[in-house]
């Protein structure tokens, strides 16, 4: 989120998109805006195929 370095002992998995987010940005806005764009990128170029 805020593009800083990621180490172990700075940062937990966010377990929604299983990537790592510093103690910093967790439980921000910025944390839950990163989470809808990596989950709204899975669905490119996918079309459903229902009738």
């Amino acid at each position: 989120m805020c593009k800083k370095a990621i180490t172990s002992g700075n940062s937990e998995l966010n377990p929604v998109i299983n990537m790592p987010v510093c103690f910093n940005c967790k439980g921000t806005d910025a944390e839950k805006k990163e989470e809808k764009e990596v989950l709204d990128s899975l669905a490119d170029g996918f079309v459903c195929g229902c009738i």
